[in-house]
Parts: C-alpha cells; structure tokens; sequence
C-alpha cells in the first residue's frame, strides 16, 4: 500500500505535466509553464509549511520542488523530441520554480514558529499581497511592461513579437527572492547559535544594499530613470518628448515635435475632444531603437502606452515611430472618455479605433480593402467575438487588428462619434448604438459591398491576415541561430557600429547557407561600406534573383571590370524576362546605360549627390533614390533643388512612397508652394484608393503647418 502511494505521487504529476502539453504556450518548456508551477510552488510550499509538521523543513521544500519538476518532465522531454528545446525555456524553469518555493514555506514557516492563530491564511493573505498587491503598486507607479515577482518569478513584457531570454535582471531579482527566503527561514532559530545571526544579518545588509540598485539592474524603470538614460528633451504645447540624444538629429526632433502637435489636433477633432489643459502635457518616450526600449520598459517591437497610469505618456522607438505615433496617440487621448481603468475592456474598440484613425499598416491598401480581400465577412457573430478580450488577443493579430479597424471606421462614418466613446466606456457595443450585433454586421458589409480591390489588396491582404498568432507556432520561443545572428546584425545596424554589423551579417550568411535574400543584403551593405572585393569573390551566375545578379554587376563594374559585370547583368535581365516586375525593369534601365551607370553608383556607394545638371540627365527610379539620400543626410539645399527638377517630369506611381516623404519635409521647411505643386502632379495620376488616404493627410499636415507660425526653415 505505502509502495502504492508513493507511486501515486510520482505518476500524478507526471499526468498533470502531460496535461499541460494540450494548452497553448503553457505546453510549451519555457517562462508561461515556469511561471505557472512557481506560482503553484509558492503557495503550496507556504500552506504546507504554516501547518505542524513533524518532519524537517528543508527537505519537505525540496520534495515539492521535485513534484514540481516532474510536472515539468513531460514537458521538457517533448521540447527535446519536437526540436523546440530552448536553453533560455531551460533557465527561466530554474529560476522560477526554486527560489519561490523556498520564499512561500519561509513565510509559511515564520508564521508557524510564531504560533499565530490562522497561520495557513495569514501566509496565503502575504503571498497573495506579494503576488497581486505588488504587482498593481508597479503597475501603478512604473511605465514598464515587464514584471519582477517573489510569488510567480517574473513576465518579460510583450512575448508575440519578440524573443524571451533570461537576461541580467531576472538574476539579480531571482538572487534577491532567495536572500528573502534566506532571511525568513532563519528569523525562528535566530537564537540557537551565533551562525544563526550572522546568516540573518547578512542576508538583511545584502536585501538592503539590492533594493537601493533596483533600477540600475533593470528590475525597475521610474520616469526619471528614462528621461536620464535617454538625455534629449524638448517641451511643446502638448507634449515633453524626451529621446536618445545620441540617435536623434536636432532636425528630427524638431519635426517629430510638429508631428506629435499635427496628430494631436487631427485625433482631437475626429473623436470631438474638449480643449486640453496645457499644463497637462503628454510625455512621449523615444527610444533610439527598438532593443534600448527593450532594455528599459520591456517592449522591443512593441509601441504602447500605459493607459492605467495617471501620466500621460507613450512610448515608441525610432524605427516604428513613422508608423505607430498617430495610433499610439490615439490610446493616449482616447483616455479622456475611458473607463476607469482610462480604457476599454473591449480590446477590438481599444485597437481598432486607433487603426481607423491611422488607416492601418498596409502602405499601398485601405483597411476596407484588405477586409474585402478575404471574403467571406466576418459574421455577426465572429465580428461579437472579435471585440470581445479573449477573441481578440486569441486569434491572428493582424486580421483582429484589420478587421476591427474597419468595423470602427465604418462606425466613425455612419454614427455619432458619442456612440463610439459609450460603447468605448462601457465595453458594450449594442447598448451603446441600441441596435444589436446582426443589424450592425449588416450594415458594414453592405458598405464594404461598394469597396473594389485588386491584386495587391489580395497579395496584401494574404500576408496580413496568414500571420499565425503565437499560440498557432509549434515553437513559439525557439529561435534558429540565423534569426539571433540577423538580430544581431539590425541591433548593430541601429546602433550605428557598422563594422560589427557587418560581423554579425556574416554570420546570418553562414547560418542561412548563403539564401539569396540574406546573400542581396550582405553584398548591398559590403558594396555600400567598400568592401566590394568581398562581393566579386561570392559572385556566382548561378544565384537566381534579379537583384544580386544587378549587385554582382555593380561590384565589377567598381574596377571597370566591364566583361564580368554585363555578365551578370545579362543574366538578371534574363531572369527579369522569367518574372517581370515594374521595379526591377527601372533597375535594369538604370544599368543599361553606362553613363547612368555611373551616376547610380557613385550616388549610391560613394555618398557622391549629383549636381543639378546631372541630376536633371538621370533616370526617375535614380532621382527618387538620390532624394531619399539628402534626406537621410539632411542636405536640404540639395532636396530643394532635387525637388525644383522633379516638377519638370512627370511623376510615376510606383515611387509614391519618395514623394509623399519628400513633400512632408518640404511643407516642414516652409516650402508649401512646392509641396503643393507635387501634390497637384500626383493627383493627376490614377492613384490607389490607400495613395489617396496618405496624400490627403499631407494636404492635412500642409494646412496645420500654415496655421503655425514657427514653421522650420533649414535653408
């Protein structure tokens, strides 16, 4: 019988482990699963201390971190066999599980050796503080996104859009949590011996000296810790922008100053905003790349706002900032009619409401496009799940983000916008428009019924709406060694260490077997740091994309080595004729003549910017490449008389993107007359439906700049 029961406690926690596999993420050997049986761990090693037990404390511990580790078994083993073992998935069930145990039967254990009456509630009501109570003072007093805890070990911040890896700080807080069990377990025997003391105070100086280094391991991020860090700052009317004055030019500032008040006044009026106390102001955080934002709140990839903090802020790295600043204004205003949580609880009103005033992520589709895109419609009853918290963030995010949008513009366009801000305050749609879900359903298909798509809506709206959610992914933690080396590569890239970079390029090269994609961008950033020998020696005929053939050429035709490089260009014309494609036929212009030839390649790999005479000589796919050029080098001079010339051709479609940015920057500077002679050009041309959208935000952008009177002038 007793051999019985021991199996049973062997065997239990293996069919609970097995158990787990079948959920989402939870299944998975890395931090959801650790978190959880940490969390389990704390409060049974603290229940089952605070009871009158007869046996030796430490091994009792050690035996529920056994069962625990069981439960892990099954999932372990089937990471290995499935190929989704990660060291890191490893790491956090060593950290996690351990030092919590240890934490809960502490506390359980002082309050026994105290003889309290309800002992057993009073160390679950303490776990439950530390637990919960903790969490919710961060919450309420750091703009952080990611999580340190005793009870349940810690949350990185946002896992679908990033890689989750043990790092510095979980270390340092697992060490912390365990000087803590340290301390409480030997508070009862204090006075037993001397060693006793010494193990007391010890471990009481060393909690101490750690919380005074919290923020400086990055267990936590206070404001003023973010705004040191990041160094820059400038004040608006509305908004403290502080930024990485390292990665920020003075001129972006300025322009991302004039931008945040733009979206401000354009959000302000589409929702019917109330005048906002200027002494109020919004602090936006710009992070100089998405890995420093990592480092300091949490969020890699990941824009967002901290809606339930009483201080408006947002916080955005360089590379998103172009496309996430106006939606994540749009969280933060939309603050003045949430619920007292300064939200929604209805997620697909929170997302989509900022998607239908942005317009979405798509450049060249409209959101009512892309939704048509992928008949059928969502139903009624789909559409109610959707704006619903678990229907959102449980399926595919770019179609929940798409498809919400869509909705919530159509109900921007055909209901008041009060509607909008009830149902947003109360989370409950059909209350607020007093009709129910069919009948609104109803009426949304009907208008994107009139929407007409094409091709590249479709092609568009496949990849968007294809995107496989984390909890679809076999392996959502895992990362091949080629992602982590590419990582690395865009990391130094951002950072500005080129020679790094290049290192780090080198390595993807090698993991990826030399894939063509990645090959394209290792030989276009060798050629564009000089190191073109390093191209002509992997050149090869047999590479079978458009572009590296055109990069082989472009490397031999560095030496005048004319024979190799019409060989490789013959043979990316070849394979253009396999699989045309209006890009790369400008691209195979622009090398067909080798007086145009030159021009592209001085311009593009020596930093050498065509005089106006030239300029005017140059095929248009060079022309916008060369405008893109002085704006990234802020030679102003130069985009003025770039710009002079262009109004002398006609402009293409295919390049609308160079245009727009182009007329941006010079309504900024002050040259509204020719912004708005190219915007007259481009709207002669029959452009796409999203083209429109983003050309009238400029005529937008043009009238609030008129309406300022310090316009930037960087003559």
């Amino acid at each position: 019988m007793l051999y019985s029961k021991g199996l049973t406690k062997i065997i239990l926690p293996i069919l609970i482990g097995i158990g787990l596999l079948f959920i989402p993420l939870i299944g998975d050997f890395h931090i959801e699963s650790a978190l959880l049986v940490s969390l389990v761990g704390c409060f049974w090693g603290g229940i089952q201390a605070s009871k009158q037990s007869t046996e030796r404390d430490f091994y009792v511990a050690l035996r529920i971190i056994g069962y625990l580790y069981l439960v892990g078994f099954p999932l372990l083993l089937n990471a290995m066999v499935t190929g989704c073992f990660s060291i890191h998935g490893l790491a956090f069930w060593l950290l996690f599980p351990l030092p919590s145990v240890f934490f809960g039967y502490a506390i359980g254990r002082l309050a026994r050796s105290l003889t309290l009456s309800y002992a057993k509630t009073i160390t679950v009501g303490i776990l439950i503080f530390v637990g919960v109570g903790m969490l919710l003072i961060e919450l309420l007093f750091y703009p952080q996104v990611y999580f340190f805890n005793h009870v349940w070990g810690g949350w990185p911040g946002p896992i679908y859009d990033e890689v989750v890896r043990v790092n510095g700080a979980a270390v340092f807080f697992r060490m912390l949590t365990l000087l803590w069990a340290t301390l409480l377990w030997h508070i009862p025997v204090l006075y037993k011996d001397r060693y006793m003391k010494w193990i007391v105070g010890f471990s009481a100086v060393a909690i101490l000296i750690s919380y005074t280094q919290l923020t400086e391991f990055g267990v936590n991020s206070p404001r003023s810790y973010l705004q040191k860090v990041l160094g820059g700052h400038q004040s608006t009317e509305h908004f403290e922008l502080y930024y990485n004055e390292r990665l920020y030019s003075e001129y972006e500032i300025d322009l991302l100053a004039k931008e945040h008040e733009f979206y401000f006044d354009q959000i302000s009026s589409q929702l019917e905003l109330s005048e906002r106390d200027t002494a109020n102001k919004i602090e936006s955080y710009l992070y100089g790349h998405p890995w420093q934002k990592k480092q300091l709140v949490g969020a890699k990839f990941t824009s967002y706002v901290p809606v339930w903090l009483e201080q408006d802020q947002l916080h955005i790295a360089k590379e998103q900032v172009a496309s996430s600043l106006k939606h994540e204004l749009v969280h933060v205003m939309s603050k003045q009619f949430g619920n007292w949580f300064n939200a929604s609880w209805c997620i697909g009103l929170i997302e989509g409401m900022a998607v239908a005033i942005d317009g979405g992520s798509s450049s060249t589709s409209t959101i009512h496009q892309m939704v048509v895109s992928e008949k059928p419609y969502p139903s009624a009853k789909e559409l109610e799940r959707a704006f619903s918290f678990w229907g959102f963030y449980g399926g595919r995010s770019g179609a929940n983000y798409t498809t919400s949008g869509s909705f919530v513009r159509f109900l921007m366009q055909n209901y008041p916008i009060e509607d909008l801000k009830e149902a947003y305050r109360t989370g409950n749609v059909q209350q607020a428009y007093q009709t129910d879900w069919q009948i609104l359903a109803k009426e949304w298909h009907a208008v994107l019924d009139t929407v007409e798509v094409d091709s590249i809506d479709q092609r568009v709206a496949r990849r968007i709406f294809r995107m496989q959610s984390l909890f679809e992914k076999e392996c959502p933690h895992v990362v091949s060694d080629f992602a982590a080396a590419h990582d690395n590569y865009r990391f130094s890239l951002a950072n500005r260490d080129t020679a790094q970079a290049l290192q780090f390029l080198d390595r993807a090269l090698v993991e990826a077997d030399s894939a063509e994609p990645i090959k394209t961008e290792w030989s276009y950033r060798n050629l564009v740091t000089g190191n073109s020998e390093k191209v002509r020696q992997a050149a090869t005929l047999s590479d079978t994309t458009v572009d590296l053939q055109l990069l082989y050429a472009d490397a031999f035709a560095m030496t005048d080595n004319w024979e190799e490089a019409e060989r490789h260009r013959s043979k990316g014309e070849k394979l253009f004729e396999e699989n045309p494609d209006s890009l790369l036929k400008s691209a195979l212009e622009t090398r067909s003549d080798r007086r145009q030839w030159q021009i592209y390649r001085q311009m593009t790999y020596d930093n050498m910017l065509p005089d106006s005479a030239t300029f005017g000589e140059t095929l248009p796919r060079t022309k916008v490449r060369t405008i893109r050029k002085v704006i990234e080098q802020e030679r102003w001079d130069k985009m003025k008389r770039y710009a002079d010339q262009l109004l002398e051709n006609s402009l293409q479609q295919k390049y609308f993107d160079d245009y727009q940015l182009l007329i941006h920057h010079l309504a900024f500077q002050d040259k509204i007359n020719l912004s708005e002679q190219l915007m007259e050009q481009l709207n002669e041309l029959p452009l796409r439906n999203r083209y429109r959208e983003r050309l009238q935000q400029e005529g937008n952008w043009m009238q609030f700049l008129k309406t300022e009177k310090a316009v930037g002038n960087y003559d």
